[in-house]
Protein backbone atom coordinates (compact mmCIF):
# COMPACT_ATOMS: atom_id res chain seq x y z
CA UNK A 1 0.00 0.00 0.00
CA UNK A 2 1.27 3.03 -0.93
CA UNK A 3 1.74 6.32 1.69
CA UNK A 4 0.06 9.05 0.47
CA UNK A 5 3.03 11.95 -0.70
CA UNK A 6 3.24 14.47 2.17
CA UNK A 7 2.78 18.46 0.80
CA UNK A 8 5.78 20.44 1.00
CA UNK A 9 5.74 22.72 4.52
CA UNK A 10 5.58 25.89 3.89
CA UNK A 11 8.63 28.23 3.92
CA UNK A 12 9.04 31.51 4.97
CA UNK A 13 11.18 33.44 8.21
CA UNK A 14 7.89 33.07 9.97
CA UNK A 15 7.11 29.48 10.01
CA UNK A 16 8.65 28.44 13.06
CA UNK A 17 6.76 31.60 14.94
CA UNK A 18 3.20 30.43 16.88
CA UNK A 19 0.30 31.44 15.58
CA UNK A 20 -0.58 33.44 18.76
CA UNK A 21 2.68 35.22 18.87
CA UNK A 22 1.51 36.93 15.56
CA UNK A 23 -1.53 37.77 16.80
CA UNK A 24 0.49 39.21 19.35
CA UNK A 25 2.81 41.34 16.88
CA UNK A 26 0.33 43.03 14.74
CA UNK A 27 -0.27 44.70 18.12
CA UNK A 28 2.90 46.16 18.77
CA UNK A 29 2.36 48.97 15.48
CA UNK A 30 -0.10 50.35 17.60
CA UNK A 31 1.82 50.12 21.35
CA UNK A 32 4.57 52.11 19.62
CA UNK A 33 1.97 54.94 18.35
CA UNK A 34 0.55 55.12 21.60
CA UNK A 35 3.67 55.62 23.34
CA UNK A 36 4.90 58.50 20.83
CA UNK A 37 1.81 60.26 19.69
CA UNK A 38 0.63 60.19 24.09
CA UNK A 39 1.87 62.55 26.22
CA UNK A 40 0.38 60.55 29.28
CA UNK A 41 2.31 57.65 27.64
CA UNK A 42 5.57 59.07 27.12
CA UNK A 43 5.41 60.53 30.54
CA UNK A 44 4.63 56.86 32.35
CA UNK A 45 7.18 55.44 30.19
CA UNK A 46 10.05 57.71 31.76
CA UNK A 47 8.54 56.54 34.99
CA UNK A 48 9.29 52.95 34.32
CA UNK A 49 12.37 53.37 32.61
CA UNK A 50 14.61 53.74 35.68
CA UNK A 51 12.70 51.05 37.87
CA UNK A 52 13.32 48.36 34.37
CA UNK A 53 17.02 49.56 34.43
CA UNK A 54 16.99 48.45 38.08
CA UNK A 55 15.60 45.55 37.73
CA UNK A 56 17.48 44.25 34.65
CA UNK A 57 20.56 45.21 36.40
CA UNK A 58 19.35 42.97 39.66
CA UNK A 59 18.75 40.04 37.90
CA UNK A 60 21.68 40.11 35.83
CA UNK A 61 24.20 40.30 38.77
CA UNK A 62 22.00 38.14 41.51
CA UNK A 63 22.28 35.78 38.33
CA UNK A 64 25.84 35.79 37.88
CA UNK A 65 26.60 35.34 41.47
CA UNK A 66 24.12 32.83 42.16
CA UNK A 67 25.79 30.60 39.55
CA UNK A 68 29.04 31.01 40.42
CA UNK A 69 27.85 30.43 44.02
CA UNK A 70 25.52 27.38 42.50
CA UNK A 71 28.88 25.66 40.63
CA UNK A 72 30.86 25.99 44.05
CA UNK A 73 28.12 24.02 45.68
CA UNK A 74 27.82 21.75 42.99
CA UNK A 75 31.31 21.31 43.17
CA UNK A 76 32.13 20.64 46.87
CA UNK A 77 28.71 18.23 46.91
CA UNK A 78 30.84 16.16 44.94
CA UNK A 79 34.49 16.35 47.71
CA UNK A 80 35.09 12.36 48.62
CA UNK A 81 36.59 11.77 52.38
CA UNK A 82 40.56 11.70 52.25
CA UNK A 83 42.49 9.69 54.58
CA UNK A 84 43.39 12.66 56.76
CA UNK A 85 40.67 14.91 55.69
CA UNK A 86 39.26 14.75 59.20
CA UNK A 87 42.21 14.68 61.40
CA UNK A 88 43.00 18.50 59.85
CA UNK A 89 39.80 19.47 60.20
CA UNK A 90 39.77 18.81 63.89
CA UNK A 91 43.26 20.17 63.81
CA UNK A 92 42.09 23.14 62.49
CA UNK A 93 38.93 23.79 64.69
CA UNK A 94 41.13 23.09 67.67
CA UNK A 95 43.42 25.85 66.57
CA UNK A 96 40.36 27.95 66.15
CA UNK A 97 39.06 27.44 69.57
CA UNK A 98 42.54 27.53 71.13
CA UNK A 99 43.22 31.33 69.87
CA UNK A 100 39.33 32.13 70.54
CA UNK A 101 40.15 31.02 74.47
CA UNK A 102 43.39 33.11 74.15
CA UNK A 103 41.28 36.15 72.85
CA UNK A 104 38.91 35.62 75.39
CA UNK A 105 41.04 36.16 78.51
CA UNK A 106 42.83 38.85 77.25
CA UNK A 107 42.59 41.62 80.66
CA UNK A 108 39.30 43.15 80.64
CA UNK A 109 38.39 46.99 80.53
CA UNK A 110 37.08 48.26 83.70
CA UNK A 111 34.33 51.04 83.27
CA UNK A 112 32.73 52.83 85.96
CA UNK A 113 29.08 55.22 86.42
CA UNK A 114 29.94 58.52 88.47
CA UNK A 115 27.61 60.64 89.16
CA UNK A 116 23.87 60.98 90.10
CA UNK A 117 21.53 58.12 89.13
CA UNK A 118 18.41 59.34 87.12
CA UNK A 119 18.30 61.63 83.87
CA UNK A 120 21.03 61.86 81.56
CA UNK A 121 24.02 59.70 81.11
CA UNK A 122 26.71 60.28 79.03
CA UNK A 123 28.11 57.13 77.04
CA UNK A 124 31.65 56.68 74.72
CA UNK A 125 30.93 56.20 71.71
CA UNK A 126 32.01 52.31 70.82
CA UNK A 127 31.01 51.18 74.12
CA UNK A 128 29.54 47.72 73.62
CA UNK A 129 25.99 47.62 73.41
CA UNK A 130 25.69 44.96 75.88
CA UNK A 131 27.02 47.03 78.72
CA UNK A 132 25.60 50.27 77.78
CA UNK A 133 22.48 49.06 77.37
CA UNK A 134 22.46 47.84 80.71
CA UNK A 135 22.94 51.46 82.46
CA UNK A 136 20.73 52.81 80.21
CA UNK A 137 18.10 50.55 81.40
CA UNK A 138 19.13 50.77 85.03
CA UNK A 139 19.58 47.09 85.22
CA UNK A 140 22.30 47.38 87.71
CA UNK A 141 22.11 47.09 92.13
CA UNK A 142 21.33 50.53 93.49
CA UNK A 143 19.37 51.80 90.41
CA UNK A 144 17.02 54.19 90.57
CA UNK A 145 15.56 53.81 87.16
CA UNK A 146 16.40 53.89 83.17
CA UNK A 147 18.47 56.78 81.56
CA UNK A 148 18.43 58.82 79.10
CA UNK A 149 21.86 58.41 76.70
CA UNK A 150 24.23 61.10 75.12
CA UNK A 151 26.67 59.78 73.22
CA UNK A 152 30.12 61.47 73.53
CA UNK A 153 33.28 60.90 71.47
CA UNK A 154 35.67 60.82 74.78
CA UNK A 155 36.10 60.60 78.20
CA UNK A 156 37.08 64.49 78.64
CA UNK A 157 33.54 64.99 76.64
CA UNK A 158 31.55 63.17 78.99
CA UNK A 159 33.27 64.88 82.01
CA UNK A 160 32.57 68.37 80.78
CA UNK A 161 29.00 67.49 80.06
CA UNK A 162 28.66 66.17 83.58
CA UNK A 163 30.03 69.68 85.04
CA UNK A 164 27.91 71.74 82.82
CA UNK A 165 25.08 69.81 84.09
CA UNK A 166 23.97 68.36 80.59
CA UNK A 167 24.00 64.74 81.95
CA UNK A 168 23.56 63.76 85.28
CA UNK A 169 26.10 60.61 85.34
CA UNK A 170 28.96 59.49 82.46
CA UNK A 171 29.97 56.08 81.94
CA UNK A 172 34.04 55.98 81.79
CA UNK A 173 36.97 53.93 82.31
CA UNK A 174 37.84 53.75 85.66
CA UNK A 175 41.05 54.57 85.57
CA UNK A 176 40.32 58.01 84.43
CA UNK A 177 37.52 58.92 86.73
CA UNK A 178 37.65 61.81 88.77
CA UNK A 179 38.13 60.61 92.97
CA UNK A 180 35.60 63.02 93.75
CA UNK A 181 32.97 61.90 91.78
CA UNK A 182 30.97 58.99 93.50
CA UNK A 183 31.20 55.72 92.17
CA UNK A 184 27.34 54.47 90.79
CA UNK A 185 28.09 51.23 89.21
CA UNK A 186 31.73 49.01 88.03
CA UNK A 187 32.06 46.69 85.40
CA UNK A 188 34.30 44.50 83.17
CA UNK A 189 34.27 43.95 79.48
CA UNK A 190 36.81 42.56 76.94
CA UNK A 191 37.43 45.23 74.00
CA UNK A 192 35.19 44.84 70.84
CA UNK A 193 38.58 45.15 69.33
CA UNK A 194 38.97 41.55 71.17
CA UNK A 195 35.41 40.74 71.57
CA UNK A 196 34.61 40.41 67.76
CA UNK A 197 37.54 38.73 66.57
CA UNK A 198 36.74 36.15 69.60
CA UNK A 199 33.64 35.63 68.97
CA UNK A 200 34.17 34.94 65.11
CA UNK A 201 37.09 32.29 66.01
CA UNK A 202 34.73 30.82 68.87
CA UNK A 203 31.97 30.12 66.47
CA UNK A 204 34.32 28.46 63.83
CA UNK A 205 35.99 26.73 66.06
CA UNK A 206 32.76 24.93 67.53
CA UNK A 207 30.94 24.94 63.88
CA UNK A 208 34.45 22.98 62.71
CA UNK A 209 34.19 20.35 65.46
CA UNK A 210 31.00 19.84 64.56
CA UNK A 211 31.62 18.81 61.51
CA UNK A 212 34.54 16.90 61.92
CA UNK A 213 32.18 14.81 64.21
CA UNK A 214 29.71 14.68 61.59
CA UNK A 215 31.77 14.02 58.89
CA UNK A 216 33.71 10.86 61.03
CA UNK A 217 29.77 9.40 61.67
CA UNK A 218 28.94 9.16 58.27
CA UNK A 219 32.12 9.11 55.56
CA UNK A 220 31.37 12.33 54.34
CA UNK A 221 34.22 15.46 53.73
CA UNK A 222 32.81 18.15 56.05
CA UNK A 223 32.90 20.10 52.75
CA UNK A 224 30.05 18.46 51.21
CA UNK A 225 28.07 17.89 54.63
CA UNK A 226 27.79 21.92 54.62
CA UNK A 227 26.98 21.91 50.67
CA UNK A 228 24.41 19.69 51.32
CA UNK A 229 22.95 21.21 54.51
CA UNK A 230 22.83 24.82 52.76
CA UNK A 231 21.21 23.23 49.54
CA UNK A 232 18.73 21.61 51.35
CA UNK A 233 17.42 24.21 53.98
CA UNK A 234 17.72 27.36 51.31
CA UNK A 235 15.44 25.14 48.96
CA UNK A 236 12.85 24.90 51.80
CA UNK A 237 12.93 28.82 52.95
CA UNK A 238 10.26 30.91 50.45
CA UNK A 239 12.56 33.74 48.85
CA UNK A 240 10.74 36.68 50.76
CA UNK A 241 12.03 35.04 54.11
CA UNK A 242 15.41 35.00 52.78
CA UNK A 243 15.39 38.36 51.47
CA UNK A 244 13.73 40.20 54.52
CA UNK A 245 16.61 38.25 56.76
CA UNK A 246 19.82 39.34 54.48
CA UNK A 247 17.88 42.78 54.21
CA UNK A 248 17.46 43.17 58.13
CA UNK A 249 18.91 40.66 60.29
CA UNK A 250 22.19 39.85 58.56
CA UNK A 251 22.23 43.18 57.42
CA UNK A 252 22.50 44.53 60.93
CA UNK A 253 24.62 41.66 62.23
CA UNK A 254 27.32 42.44 59.21
CA UNK A 255 27.57 45.69 60.08
CA UNK A 256 28.00 45.88 63.83
CA UNK A 257 30.82 42.85 63.44
CA UNK A 258 32.94 45.46 61.03
CA UNK A 259 32.03 48.29 63.42
CA UNK A 260 30.50 49.86 60.41
CA UNK A 261 32.74 48.89 57.83
CA UNK A 262 30.71 47.03 55.91
CA UNK A 263 27.06 48.65 55.49
CA UNK A 264 25.14 47.74 52.09
CA UNK A 265 23.27 49.41 50.42
CA UNK A 266 19.51 47.92 49.71
CA UNK A 267 20.46 47.24 46.46
CA UNK A 268 23.24 45.71 47.19
CA UNK A 269 21.19 43.65 50.34
CA UNK A 270 18.65 42.52 47.57
CA UNK A 271 21.16 41.05 45.26
CA UNK A 272 22.90 38.92 48.01
CA UNK A 273 19.58 37.59 49.32
CA UNK A 274 18.38 36.52 45.57
CA UNK A 275 21.86 35.10 44.89
CA UNK A 276 22.24 32.92 48.37
CA UNK A 277 18.46 31.95 47.42
CA UNK A 278 18.53 30.79 44.04
CA UNK A 279 22.35 29.02 44.23
CA UNK A 280 20.44 26.59 46.34
CA UNK A 281 18.55 25.83 43.19
CA UNK A 282 21.16 26.34 40.64
CA UNK A 283 23.96 24.01 42.81
CA UNK A 284 21.15 21.02 42.29
CA UNK A 285 20.90 21.83 38.22
CA UNK A 286 25.02 22.22 38.01
CA UNK A 287 25.32 18.69 39.89
CA UNK A 288 22.40 16.83 37.99
CA UNK A 289 24.29 18.16 34.67
CA UNK A 290 27.77 16.94 36.08
CA UNK A 291 26.30 13.67 37.23
CA UNK A 292 24.91 13.12 33.89
CA UNK A 293 27.97 12.77 32.23
CA UNK A 294 29.30 8.95 31.98
CA UNK A 295 32.61 7.98 33.91
CA UNK A 296 33.74 6.56 30.90
CA UNK A 297 35.18 10.27 30.10
CA UNK A 298 36.50 11.17 33.24
CA UNK A 299 38.45 7.69 32.80
CA UNK A 300 39.66 8.40 29.42
CA UNK A 301 40.52 12.01 30.32
CA UNK A 302 42.60 10.17 33.09
CA UNK A 303 44.12 7.68 30.65
CA UNK A 304 45.49 10.65 28.92
CA UNK A 305 47.18 12.09 32.02
CA UNK A 306 44.54 14.46 32.43
CA UNK A 307 44.55 15.74 36.31
CA UNK A 308 40.92 16.56 38.25
CA UNK A 309 40.93 20.25 36.90
CA UNK A 310 42.34 19.67 33.49
CA UNK A 311 39.46 16.98 33.32
CA UNK A 312 36.94 18.88 35.04
CA UNK A 313 37.66 22.27 32.30
CA UNK A 314 38.56 20.27 29.20
CA UNK A 315 35.89 17.55 29.44
CA UNK A 316 33.17 17.02 32.33
CA UNK A 317 31.65 21.04 32.04
CA UNK A 318 31.77 21.95 28.43
CA UNK A 319 29.28 18.65 28.29
CA UNK A 320 27.54 19.65 31.31
CA UNK A 321 27.10 23.22 30.44
CA UNK A 322 24.95 22.16 27.42
CA UNK A 323 22.85 20.12 29.37
CA UNK A 324 22.00 23.20 32.20
CA UNK A 325 21.69 25.36 30.01
CA UNK A 326 17.92 25.17 29.58
CA UNK A 327 16.94 24.50 33.56
CA UNK A 328 19.30 27.76 34.05
CA UNK A 329 16.96 29.76 31.43
CA UNK A 330 14.42 29.11 33.29
CA UNK A 331 16.00 29.89 36.44
CA UNK A 332 16.42 33.26 35.38
CA UNK A 333 13.56 33.87 34.12
CA UNK A 334 12.38 33.11 37.79
CA UNK A 335 14.67 35.38 38.81
CA UNK A 336 13.38 38.13 37.06
CA UNK A 337 9.84 37.89 38.12
CA UNK A 338 11.28 37.56 42.30
CA UNK A 339 12.98 40.85 41.73
CA UNK A 340 9.64 42.47 42.60
CA UNK A 341 9.76 40.82 46.27
CA UNK A 342 12.89 43.55 47.01
CA UNK A 343 10.30 46.03 47.05
CA UNK A 344 9.88 44.91 50.90
CA UNK A 345 13.30 46.69 51.73
CA UNK A 346 12.17 50.14 49.97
Amino acid sequence: MSSRPRSPRRGGPLRNIRPSYLILLTAVPFVVYLFVTNARYQAALQFLLPGIGTTALVAVVAYVAASALGLILAGLQMLRLGDNTVRNFLIGSLVLAAGAAFLFTRPHLEYSLVGEGGGRVAIIQGTPGSASERVRAGDYEGSVGAMQVRAVVDTAAALERLESGVVSAAFIPTDEAPPDLPVIYETTFLSPNLQRPAMLLAVLGFFGLALTFASSQSGSHPLRLVAELYVDVLRGIPMLVVILYVGFPLQGAIRDATGGFIDMSRLTRGIVGISLGYAAYMAEIFRAGIEAIGKGQTEAARSLGLSNWQTARHVVLPQALRIVVPPLGNEFIAMLKDTSLLSVLS
